[in-house]
């Protein structure tokens, strides 16, 4: 199952995104009812973007932890 089909996801979990920055997930899930499918909220976890957050479709992400 992709992260798209799962309408939560544990918070703390490390990737890195497509563009290379390493992201955190908050826990928190929205649905996109025009792609039907779920995106997570994750925050910047380094850098100087850090803390900052946004929804990213986590099947393009690689999990680092």
């Amino acid at each position: 199952m992709g992260y798209t089909e799962q309408d939560s996801i544990e918070a703390g979990l490390r990737f890195k995104s497509p563009s290379g920055m390493t992201v955190e997930t908050t826990g928190s899930t929205s649905y996109i009812d025009a792609l039907s499918m779920h995106v997570h909220e994750v925050k910047i976890a380094e850098g100087e973007w850090a803390g900052e957050t946004f929804l990213l479709n986590l099947d393009y992400a690689e999990l680092l932890s």
